[in-house]
């Protein structure tokens, strides 16, 4: 989850309902468990490791954690976290090295053989839910921002609509049959959705063109990004 959700009433949630989760802390957030994250790193060398990802080349990961920290929020209500911290050094561009500092809050006990995957496929992961979910329907053609109605049982119903559509563009976009049509694309997912609909208002097929189709067996693969 996005750092505005590191806090009590979310954790309090989250135990409620047995749920795991990792919030990304930010520098300024939570000053208690940031204190004691620091104090207590020096004190557990063994919460460190180094790890260089093998596709990404002169890429190196220093992930920190520290489990057991214990947190009182503003409402008395106590909570036992862990913290991750990954220092990223990564080629830039334009030559050298820049370095990237990630962490997290999660309720996961934090250990040598899953802190790798605890960041790199949990907390980062937030990042592409934000900039190739959010950002995609927001701002490629699916009008999320968009204002259609106050009621609140309309706007889940809208949004569960929309993202069955994302679904069903991201799966025509990754689809075997549209690469083979469509070799380098059509740019945008915006241009995409508006060749669809094109295709839908102008394209006539015949009932025997439809029957020869519906006989027809073809397989779809998915191909990577």
């Amino acid at each position: 989850m996005d750092g505005l959700f590191a806090g009590g009433p979310t954790f309090s949630i989250c135990e409620k309902y047995h749920w795991k989760y990792i919030i990304v802390l930010q520098e300024g957030s939570l000053p208690s468990v940031q204190e004691e994250f620091s104090s207590l790193l020096d004190h557990f060398p063994q919460g460190h490791i180094r790890f260089c990802p093998a596709d990404r080349y002169q890429t190196v990961q220093d992930f920190d954690w520290v489990n057991d920290i214990e947190y009182v929020d503003s409402g008395n209500n106590e909570h036992t976290v862990s913290v991750m911290r990954c220092m990223e050094s990564a080629p830039c561009r334009k030559g050298g090295l820049r370095t990237t500092r990630h962490k997290w809050i999660t309720n996961f006990r934090v250990k040598i053989n899953n802190v790798i995957e605890l960041c790199n496929e949990g907390g980062r992961i937030r990042w592409k839910i934000e900039n190739e979910g959010f950002n995609v329907q927001k701002n490629g053609g699916y009008e999320l921002e968009h204002a259609y109605t106050r009621n609140p049982i309309a706007s889940k119903v809208f949004y569960l609509m929309l993202q069955v559509a994302h679904t069903l563009a991201q799966l025509i976009e990754r689809g075997s049959l549209f690469r083979k049509a469509f070799p380098t694309g059509v740019g945008s997912a915006k241009n995409l959705a508006f060749r669809l609909l094109e295709a839908w208002r102008n394209a006539r097929i015949s009932p025997r063109r439809i029957e020869i189709m519906l006989n027809t067996r073809v397989q779809i693969r998915l191909n990577p990004p």
